[in-house]
């Protein structure tokens, strides 16, 4: 048996070692035949966490297909991070944004400006429009729980020809759990502290070709060392196949999640560091600060197998986003210095206050082919997408009562209600349609080449019902492409050079103003060179170098903030490296790094040319390592690492560097009931997730789960 048909334990793609010392290290006895791809990728399942079993086929990701990959991540010229559900199990982890801190290079943040929900920064550029699930964008701001999550895929670099605007540092796709051909339950019940409770279900039921799958989630949660925040929602995940096992397979899920929390706007700033103030002070007010979401997203598709290696689907989608929020952002009033006495400073309660609602209805319709011509040997992806979404959003100002900067008092103003004045109220409709293909060819034994192109037509109105004559209206016709070359020198090698671009017109979140509503969109190319090494059967290790230069993006003049321009241009350079596998039968390690130099390199603003670019920090690591013991016991732990950053483009707020511990023990009762117990930020360490130009938003401190897991 190949290497490739015996996929290491863990995949998650970060980075490069370099090519010289991949061609330096001893050759492995492996044979070069690449692995068939799933004709079906949305139906490839990972295996069920079993802390009894082997390290290695707890965390097989690399037969993964990404949507509109022609190949599996294993064989895709791009860096690709997979963090599958054992992993998301094994860490604890109780939303995406957890799940995400296995892959370097990205920058968490939280809500900004009244866009609360998931945002992030990837390789230098804000991913916040660049979440998918199952191959379907999911921009509108939400927390996302992994609870129907089969496994996060992130793929790094731009990825228009797949995904289409966006996705200049990369896009994160969630797989969702979906039916089985067997019958099996899982539940779990967890204890957080310092004041929490978790419970998840998982049922599937099959019966011959026909298979129905249940995931449930309730969790309430108080955020550790972050005095009055908290967290309560709860999800529903029903889904049903037919023909399993067949040619042709129809499919139908649903997703709704609803969340009802007390939003985190963190600490103010002052002289460009956060405040020396307690971690726990919280500026909102009771009764005042909250936010409620529902998501809904109902999917169904149809694939039919025409022979071997020729598949075509067709996925229908109709997501309904409402979100409400009024949150509190600290401000410091006045003047501060140096020398200003604590004490004596106040904060402005600075109401984000927001009400809207979101709507996505896509069709996506896929052909893949598996084909042979002479000597070449293809494998296709080619489609077409038509969508349109849409965004409503009303936005309202109010005065609130000042706050101390020392000993803000949540419970101020009993009694207090906002008097609300509009500012905004707004409809945004976005229409597209988009066609492409992709064909990764393997040309004898050494040699695979890429090519893809997208076209892509991007029409938005906008309409701000508040103000006459603020109607805008842009068409965009854009056209991505994306090449690469494979060289295998050697069993277990896999080296690849790749360039792509990626686009993002002005109205890439669905909104225009009368300062861009004439921009065209900016654009921005990428190369990158990358390996892989598949040392053992079941260890490897795999890198990248990089740049990506956006070279027309939009900015504004300092001296007339209504005009802005095409005419920056921004840049990242940066090198990543990963090891991932078992190196030894019951030890798993998972480590890896990511350098990133980030620059503004022309702006209209030259106080911002040479700086680094906001929430982009230089280095960021990861390492996670379990080793099983004998009677079912299972422990394990690891560290993250985040370099200092900065909150705006001008380098005058900054954040410090820290390191996070975390761990955790199993231990498999019986065949069928699983303890574990997790710590994460184990020494109480004080960090920042939320880095923005006018406040800080504190990370959660110690907190503790203790789990227990059914299962038949």
């Amino acid at each position: 048996m190949s290497l490739r048909e015996t996929p290491p334990s863990w995949q998650p793609s970060l980075g490069l070692v370099g090519l010289g010392l991949l061609a330096s290290l001893p050759q492995g006895a492996y044979a070069q035949t690449a692995p068939a791809v799933p004709e079906q990728p949305s139906e490839v399942t990972l295996p069920e966490l079993n802390v009894g079993g082997q390290a290695p086929a707890r965390h097989d990701t690399r037969s993964v297909v990404t949507p509109r990959s022609p190949v599996s991540v294993a064989e895709t010229p791009q860096s690709i991070s997979v963090v599958p559900r054992t992993l998301i199990d094994e860490r604890g982890a109780l939303s995406l944004r957890d799940a995400l801190r296995n892959v370097t290079g990205i920058s968490l943040a939280a809500g900004e400006g009244g866009l609360s929900g998931d945002n992030l920064t990837l390789r230098g550029f804000s991913a916040t429009n660049d979440f998918y699930i199952d191959g379907i964008r999911d921009s509108a701001p939400y927390t996302r729980d992994p609870f129907n999550v089969e496994s996060i895929a992130v793929l790094k670099g731009p990825s228009a020809v797949m995904f289409g605007r966006g996705s200049t540092g990369g896009v994160i796709n969630q797989t969702s759990r979906q039916p089985q051909q067997r019958t099996f339950g899982e539940f779990t019940m967890s204890g957080i502290s310092p004041t929490g409770f978790r419970a998840t279900g998982d049922i599937n039921i099959n019966a011959g070709s026909v298979a129905m799958r249940l995931n449930t989630m309730a969790m309430t949660q108080d955020t550790a060392r972050r005095a009055n925040v908290s967290n309560q929602r709860y999800g529903i995940a029903p889904s049903i196949t037919w023909g399993l096992g067949g040619d042709t397979q129809v499919n139908l899920s649903y997703l709704h999640q609803q969340e009802d929390n007390v939003p985190d706007f963190g600490i103010p700033i002052i002289a460009g560091r956060v405040a020396n103030v307690s971690p726990s002070n919280f500026y909102g007010l009771r009764n005042v600060d909250r936010e409620r979401y529902t998501t809904d997203v109902i999917t169904g598709s149809i694939r039919h197998r025409f022979a071997e290696g020729v598949t075509l689907s067709n996925v229908t989608r109709y997501g309904n986003y409402d979100r409400n929020i009024s949150a509190t952002a600290p401000r410091i009033i006045g003047t501060v210095t140096a020398n200003t006495p604590l004490d004596s400073i106040l904060v402005n309660r600075q109401a984000q206050v927001r009400g809207g609602l979101s709507t996505v209805l896509e069709n996506q319709t896929e052909l893949r082919v598996q084909a042979t011509t002479g000597p070449l040997q293809h494998n296709i992806a080619t489609g077409l997408e038509v969508g349109r979404e849409s965004v409503q959003l009303r936005r309202f100002t109010a005065t609130r009562p000042t706050a101390s900067l020392l000993n803000p008092n949540f419970n101020q103003s009993p009694g207090y209600q906002d008097a609300l004045t509009i500012t905004g109220d707004t409809l945004a409709v976005a229409n597209r349609i988009a066609v492409y293909a992709m064909d990764q060819i393997r040309i004898g034994q050494y040699f695979e080449i890429l090519g893809g192109l997208r076209y892509e037509t991007f029409q938005t109105d906008f309409t701000n019902r508040l103000t006459t004559n603020a109607n805008f209206s842009r068409t965009d016709d854009m056209l991505s492409w994306r090449a690469a070359g494979v060289f295998k020198p050697m069993p277990g090698v896999r080296t690849y050079i790749a360039a792509g671009t990626s686009f993002n017109p002005s109205a890439e979140s669905v909104a225009l103003t009368a300062a861009t509503a004439n921009l065209a969109p900016e654009t921005s190319l990428s190369y990158e060179l990358g390996a892989s090494y598949e040392i053992t059967r079941n260890f490897e290790v795999r890198g990248a170098l990089f740049q990506i230069e956006k070279n027309n993006a939009r900015t504004v003049d300092p001296t007339n903030t209504t005009v802005t321009v095409l005419q920056g241009e921004q840049r990242v350079r940066g090198v990543e490296i990963s090891a991932s596998g078992s190196l030894l039968p019951n030890w798993n390690l998972i480590a890896g790094y990511t350098y990133l130099n980030s620059e503004t390199t022309k702006s209209r603003n030259p106080l911002e040319v040479g700086r680094e670019m906001q929430n982009t920090p230089r280095h960021t690591a990861t390492i996670w390592t379990t080793y099983d013991l004998p009677y079912g016991v299972t422990i394990g732990g690891g560290a993250s690492y985040v370099d200092s950053r900065f909150g705006n483009t001008l380098e005058t707020v900054r954040v410090p560097s820290y390191t996070r511990y975390d761990a955790t023990i199993s231990w498999a009762v019986t065949e069928g009931l699983t303890a574990r117990l997790n710590g994460l930020n184990l020494t109480d360490r004080r960090f920042y997730e939320g880095v923005y130009p006018g406040n800080i938003t504190p990370g959660a401190g110690r907190t503790v789960i203790g789990s227990l897991t059914a299962r038949f």
